[in-house]
């Protein structure tokens, strides 16, 4: 009986670390994320297609960075591709990167005909990577993307992407 009540107890303390979302464990990052979102003061600039994409895209894209007394506070990235839509969200404090929020919805693929749907898109991936003081502390992924290969690093190439994000939206100003 001794040894049922041990197994429950671990079994219930495993699920309920399990089932908790990590952005619980941040809660004042999660508070600040939602006060950006929230802020209509925000000075908005907007690039489109060539004007930061090095390549076009078959979906094109945009690039939207959303400031406050000259400092950025969030950009947002979406990209399109012939097989679904990426979309960064990257969040700042003090023009230093807290946290980035990842998706992707791909196409739905039709089997009969071996051609997308492009009306109609399934999540296929979540990712949420928070920062502090420059550096990678955590992440949390849902589903499959780039990091799976474990020669990319993770924080340098989150970093390098939102700083050329950056440069370009200042530039743009």
């Amino acid at each position: 009986m001794k040894n049922i009540f041990i197994l429950l107890f671990c079994l219930i303390v495993c699920l309920s670390t399990i089932a908790q979302d990590i952005s619980d464990k941040y809660p004042s990052l999660i508070k600040r994320v939602k006060q950006i979102n929230q802020d209509k003061s925000l000075t908005i600039t907007t690039l489109e297609n060539e004007a930061f994409l090095s390549q076009m895209t078959e979906g094109g894209g945009e690039l939207t960075g959303f400031f406050k007394s000259g400092q950025i506070q969030k950009i947002t990235r979406r990209i399109g591709l012939s097989y679904g839509v990426e979309i960064y969200e990257y969040y700042f404090t003090d023009g230093e990167l807290i946290f980035v929020y990842e998706t992707f919805d791909g196409f739905r693929h039709i089997e009969r005909s071996r051609e997308f749907d492009y009306t109609k898109t399934e999540r296929n991936f979540v990712g949420r990577y928070y920062f502090k003081n420059g550096k990678l502390i955590d992440s949390e992924t849902t589903g499959h993307n780039r990091f799976e290969d474990d020669t990319i690093d993770i924080e340098s190439t989150l970093i390098k992407e939102v700083n050329y994000c950056v440069d370009i939206l200042r530039k743009a100003r």
